[in-house]
């Protein structure tokens, strides 16, 4: 296995080793809906803040995105085509050919400088080309993009094998207990009050000031990253396994999330439990069932504690008038297996396929 630590190491300036061009701004009323992602000074969505129809002189391709402002030293590998705000710089390796692997590999490497900037230190387009970074370098003591290639590439076969592992164990557990396919579509349907099938909590706001770095999901009222906001090392009494989060305001009021895991949830989310059920499967279901009427919400119409108990949600319902759980959790089963399988042949495809000896022509084919 390929270490990072039996390599010499070199510093390097990132003038050396790219040639940097420049976004270009796109104001919110010039922008015309599309398909070409818009790469804006984001932490989130691989930089990507929307999809647009416009073409300007910022379109490109296999590059790395690198924000100056915003999102200061962020950066994120672009194979496809698209189009880059002026906060973020498109880098280009000056001399080797741009290269999937060793543009991921740099990535990590602006990542390692990213906490000494900052919105009162900018990372703007004069300290980005004297930015000293260290890289691994051959005998010659030139970059060595051989092993930068080599080495993440064995990083993806790992990645890859843990989770095909991990996709074998959960389908075949789900198969343990998944007979047959179920179609809710013929299943009776009834309207449940969300008070009365579920507990209704409030969380609890962890100020700036008050978080402490650590591992535990303190989820808010975002739209990414299933809702979680910060991983922190606070505790409250929020804390809570199994539960679904119901943003109650804000551009996200209505959005709601579900957690397996135990987390902190802060006060512009509701957490909800399932009264008597602890299925992961029917809290799933719920969940979509809830966020299919974010659009009755707004900044205007909050959905705070009391309104989101007297919320009514359509469900499958037994023949004695209750919500029918085991079909909800049947349901579910069978779609999460879907899913699954979907993505296993996924990564059996990408395990299977030979990289291509002309880099280009890797990004070509997918």
């Amino acid at each position: 296995m390929l270490s990072l630590n039996d390599r010499e190491w070199k510093t390097f300036t990132v003038e050396d080793i790219f040639k940097v061009s420049s976004g270009k701004r796109l104001e919110t009323r010039n922008k015309v809906d599309g398909n070409r992602p818009f790469v804006g000074a984001s932490f989130n969505g691989n930089g990507i803040t929307g999809f647009v129809g416009n073409d300007n002189v910022s379109r490109d391709r296999n590059v790395l995105g690198v924000s100056y402002n915003g999102a200061p030293c962020v950066a994120f590998y672009h194979p496809y085509e698209c189009l880059f705000t002026d906060d973020v710089k498109r880098l280009h390796l000056k001399n080797y050919p741009d290269n999937e692997k060793v543009l991921l590999f740099f990535v990590a490497i602006f990542a390692q400088q990213r906490e000494k900037y900052s919105y009162g230190y900018k990372f703007n387009a004069e300290r980005m080309l004297r930015q000293k970074i260290m890289l691994p370098v051959n005998d010659s003591g030139d970059p060595d993009w051989q092993f930068m290639e080599d080495y993440m590439r064995e990083r993806d076969a790992i990645q890859l094998r843990c989770l095909q592992a991990f996709l074998n164990k959960r389908i075949a557990g789900i198969e343990r207990v998944t007979a047959e396919h179920v179609d809710v579509s013929e299943a009776k349907w009834d309207a449940f009050v969300v008070g009365d099938i579920c507990d209704v909590d409030s969380g609890r706001d962890i100020y700036a000031a008050e978080r402490i770095v650590g591992n535990m999901p303190y989820v808010t009222a975002g739209t990414v990253n299933n809702g979680i906001g910060y991983f922190v090392g606070n505790d409250n009494e929020t804390k809570t396994t199994g539960a679904i989060s119901v943003s109650r305001n804000g551009a996200n009021v209505g959005r709601a999330f579900y957690h397996p895991y135990e987390a902190l949830y802060g006060n512009d989310c509701r957490r909800l439990t399932v009264k008597g059920n602890d299925s992961p499967y029917v809290s799933l279901f719920l969940t979509q069932c809830i966020a299919s009427q974010r659009n009755a919400f707004s900044y205007s119409r909050k959905l705070g504690t009391a309104r989101l108990k007297q919320l009514k949600v359509m469900l499958p319902a037994s023949e004695t008038g209750e919500p029918d759980y085991e079909l909800m959790e049947n349901y579910m089963r069978g779609v999460t297996l879907k899913h699954y399988k979907r993505l296993l042949k996924y990564t059996t495809d990408i395990a299977e396929t030979p990289p291509s000896d002309n880099p280009r022509q890797r990004i070509a084919d997918r």
